[in-house]
């Protein structure tokens, strides 16, 4: 696949570089650093919002060089997820039901990882 193709479908190339770099264990800002680029750039490019074609293809050969792939990698890079259906313990309790303050700790935390995912 050429770097032309890639412009065409850079919304589609953005999708598949989050997942990848996702699926690979960096966040944003510790891909940013690993591919010298910066964090905008990077937000713009996994958004398909980059116009400039010279500017795609410069940012996008820092990126392949930096994972050490080509581009049929990426666009051929699928997110193979392993879901658990439901996870039971033997020490469980039986009809166990969060407090009302557990409940509201437990959305805060999870208000703070969503965050967490919007920033890095």
């Amino acid at each position: 696949m050429r770097f032309d193709e890639l412009f065409e479908m850079r919304k589609l190339t953005g999708i598949k570089l989050k997942d990848y770099i996702s699926g690979n264990g960096f966040s944003k800002v510790s891909f940013c650093k690993k591919a010298e680029i910066s964090r905008p750039t990077l937000d713009k490019i996994l958004n398909g919002e980059i116009d400039s074609k010279s500017s795609f293809d410069k940012h996008l050969n820092k990126i392949f060089t930096s994972l050490g792939i080509g581009p049929d990698t990426l666009m051929e890079f699928s997110t193979k997820t392993q879901s658990v259906d439901a996870m039971y313990s033997q020490k469980a309790l039986i009809n166990y039901q969060m407090n009302d303050k557990a409940k509201m700790e437990y959305d805060l935390l999870q208000d703070i990882l969503n965050l967490c995912s919007v920033y890095y």
